[in-house]
């Protein structure tokens, strides 16, 4: 009797396995297509924009390259940023796809598509020039702020307390000569 139970378990098992298989599949398909749709809504033109701005403000001062020299690499690395955008969105899908569940990625999506969901996408695009240009602002403090926490935790003398503070004060200007440009 325990052989046939466990015989019957066994075929029930083998005949429900492929339709279970084909429905993670679907579902797995199916999310996926659904990141891909969230990405598409998300990007834009904007977002490759921005990306490469931000890129472009990461170049470090240099004392080796004209003004027009780091114009050039700055534009290029924006440049550079805006054609791997493609590639970074085709491998973040199927992240996107495992990590939110079927529903999420439907509300997303659906989300996006909204007039809200516009909305804020494009607004977030006008709002990041403005927020960046505040965040230079408040810079130096922030900078300040953080050699002070720095140099309590190392517990630096006072001379060095000073060469942080020097320290600190000229990144905060390279930040904001950078932004600036």
């Amino acid at each position: 009797m325990k052989r046939l139970i466990g015989g019957l378990l066994l075929a029930l098992t083998l005949l429900t396995a492929p339709a279970a298989m084909a429905e993670t599949t679907d579902v797995s398909a199916e999310k996926l297509a659904l990141a891909n749709k969230f990405i598409a809504l998300i990007q834009g033109e904007q977002l490759g924009a921005s990306l490469g701005q931000m890129m472009a403000m990461m170049v470090p001062e240099s004392t080796t390259l004209s003004g027009e020299q780091a114009a050039e690499v700055r534009e290029a690395m924006a440049e550079a940023t805006a054609s791997m955008l493609p590639r970074m969105f085709e491998v973040s899908a199927p992240i996107y796809a495992d990590i939110f569940t079927l529903e999420e990625l439907q509300a997303l999506v659906a989300f996006y598509q909204s007039v809200v969901g516009r909305s804020l996408m494009s607004k977030s695009y006008a709002a990041a020039p403005r927020i960046a240009t505040a965040i230079q602002g408040i810079m130096p403090e922030l900078m300040a702020d953080m050699g002070d926490q720095m140099c309590n935790r190392l517990e630096c003398s006072p001379e060095q307390r000073r060469e942080m503070k020097a320290a600190m004060a000229v990144a905060a200007r390279g930040q904001a000569a950078q932004s600036s440009q």
